[in-house]
């Protein structure tokens, strides 16, 4: 079951040990996929909401790292949050997957 709100970012905090470094986020920025989904989120926004369980008032990010690494490095301080069980993370990782997203005029979503 999903759950959607929007929270600050500094309620945010990364599921992957390599991301809590600045150094780690920064190794996310270095490649031509990553410039792709900055111009998207500067023109369009944040389409997709960030994946995170909750635990202790924190929200842990399973999926949209780099949406979320992106939006901070552009000034975004709210995100559109969907909070899911941790049993379900994997589940719904898996379903994703195959799905493509696009824009409204039909362009895909840098992803």
């Amino acid at each position: 079951m999903l759950c959607g709100m929007r929270v600050h970012k500094d309620l945010i905090v990364f599921r992957e040990e390599h991301l809590k470094s600045e150094q780690g986020r920064l190794s996310q920025t270095k490649n031509e996929k990553w410039k792709k989904l900055k111009t998207d989120i500067e023109k369009n926004g944040i389409i997709n909401p960030l994946i995170c369980t909750e635990k202790d008032g924190k929200y842990r990010l399973c999926m949209g790292m780099r949406r979320f690494i992106a939006g901070t490095m552009l000034g975004i301080e709210e995100y559109e949050i969907e909070i899911v069980p941790d049993e379900e993370v994997k589940t719904l990782m898996d379903a994703t997957a195959k799905y493509q997203t696009k824009h409204k005029d039909g362009t895909e979503i840098a992803i």
